[in-house]
């Protein structure tokens, strides 16, 4: 574009010469025109552009780079946003790298107060014992911190990072802080964070003061491309993932594409596997360009991890703005994680997220084939270029060797899919093809798979993850006893 422009400006220098030799009819001088050129040749233009797609209700997603220095300022009413208050709750891994952007746009604003208090919650996470960031208020006399009176105040709080934090302890601790600096229903809760800070946050704005407004920052991929859309919030408890929570609609959702360089890759293709997933069931296009490119996009191509992240998102706002509560089509976007949810009850903190849907994808695979349904086009050349595309990214496709197949079974007896003591799947006709409403799976079919599945793995080298930048926090704390 660049060089077209430039080309474009030469002739027309060219043409302003031989006017300018008839009289002062030329507006633009032949100096005026090579200073542009010049300058498109010396400073390429950089566009700042960026999506949005709507999901439910005023819910939107940004998507796009350079976002984080904006949110700020369009927090505001016009935009249906009226706070006195904004709670940016982050961990001990993204707060660093983050922080100072999002508070620069709030410190720009008039009457803006900022109380960072993320010091006070960081020395509760070197702390052995229980921790509580509800004596980080005791550091600051147990006086709330207050703004001007025509003001507004910003509070920031952290975490420890992991899976762990994912828990009744820290949705009470982060509850009592609040309480302790007088946030009311006009306070605007920030989740600064992957998806373990943004289904925690979302989980306490559902529920504080009986709803408050709040957004979603993700800064890891699974956070962009699944656990921030759609307003699903919730806590894990020892009985298993997700099992305690609401349904919340973020105010708006900010997916910039800056913060995905700061992943290592182990991190990056964990929300990869939730791309697959959504070109399985409902996208076969996303799935092949996924099927196609997977160094490309593991090394971050600009234009195609922005096509990857957009693209999974559009898939999951369609399917959010048809059915919010899960009735049944959007039980399809829990493809895979029937199984996977009980591996990862099993395996973490070995194990994340992502990692453990990708074996659980593969498995429902196999398992919607052996069902026989008359409408199944899925067989097992299809299954191979399944398990060929989560492969090529470096995620485990086999069941967990060791792993007791009556575990897992009990594991998935309280899935949110169930009905009843019936084990409930998302079925796959097709790539780019799922049945609106889960089915019931016979218990000797899963058990079966499952246990080839293991079997075929001790064929093969043991799966070895990506190396990553952050340590994998144990989720085993709340769900793997």
């Amino acid at each position: 574009m660049v060089k077209i422009l430039s080309d474009l400006l030469s002739h027309l220098a060219r043409k302003a010469t031989t006017v300018s030799r008839f009289g002062n009819a030329c507006v633009v001088t032949t100096s005026v025109i090579r200073s542009m050129k010049r300058a498109l040749e010396c400073e390429p233009i950089e566009v700042r552009t960026r999506r949005t797609i709507p999901v439910i209700g005023d819910s939107k997603v940004f998507v796009g780079r350079d976002l984080l220095s904006s949110i700020a300022s369009e927090l505001t009413p016009a935009n249906g946003i009226r706070a006195s208050k904004f709670v940016i709750v982050s961990d001990a891994n993204v707060w660093p790298l983050y922080g100072k952007t999002i508070l620069a746009g709030f410190a720009a604003l008039p009457n803006m107060t900022i109380h960072d208090v993320a010091s006070s919650a960081a020395k509760a996470e070197a702390n052995s014992q229980a921790f509580s960031f509800a004596d980080a208020c005791g550091n600051c006399g147990d006086q709330p911190i207050g703004s001007n009176d025509d003001g507004q105040l910003v509070l920031t709080y952290q975490i420890p990072s992991g899976e762990g934090s994912k828990c009744r302890a820290v949705k009470d601790e982060i509850e009592d802080f609040m309480l302790a600096h007088r946030c009311n229903r006009d306070t605007c809760m920030i989740a600064l964070g992957g998806g373990v800070v943004g289904d925690l946050v979302g989980f306490v704005a559902a529920t504080f003061m009986r709803g408050v407004p709040f957004v979603q920052v993700p800064t890891s991929s699974t956070g962009m491309i699944d656990s921030s859309v759609g307003g699903k919030t919730a806590i894990n408890v020892p009985a298993g993932k997700n099992l305690i929570g609401a349904f919340h609609q973020p105010i708006a959702v900010y997916a910039d594409m800056d913060c995905l360089a700061t992943l290592g890759r182990r991190e990056l293709v964990e929300g990869i596997a939730e791309a697959i997933k959504m070109g399985v069931i409902r996208m076969p296009s996303l799935f092949e360009l996924l099927e196609r490119h997977p160094e490309r996009v593991m090394a971050l191509d600009p234009e195609l991890i922005e096509q990857v992240i957009y693209d999974s998102i559009r898939g999951k706002a369609e399917v959010v703005a048809l059915d919010e509560k899960e009735g049944g089509l959007r039980s399809t976007l829990n493809w895979g994680h029937t199984i996977g949810h009980a591996v990862e009850a099993l395996k973490s903190p070995e194990m994340m997220h992502g990692e453990c849907v990708s074996v659980g994808c593969v498995a429902e695979a196999e398992v919607a084939m052996r069902l026989g349904r008359p409408d199944q086009q899925l067989d097992a050349s299809k299954i191979a270029r399944i398990t060929a595309c989560f492969a090529s990214y470096g995620l485990p496709v086999h069941v967990p060797r060791g792993l007791p197949i009556e575990m897992l079974m009990k594991k998935m007896a309280l899935d949110k899919k169930n009905r009843g003591t019936t084990i409930r799947c998302t079925v796959v006709t097709d790539i780019g093809i799922s049945l609106e409403q889960p089915q019931p799976c016979p218990k000797d079919i899963m058990e079966a798979v499952m246990a080839e599945s293991m079997a075929e793995g001790l064929k093969h080298p043991e799966w070895v993850p990506h190396k990553g930048n952050h340590g994998v926090a144990a989720a085993g704390g709340q769900m793997a006893k």
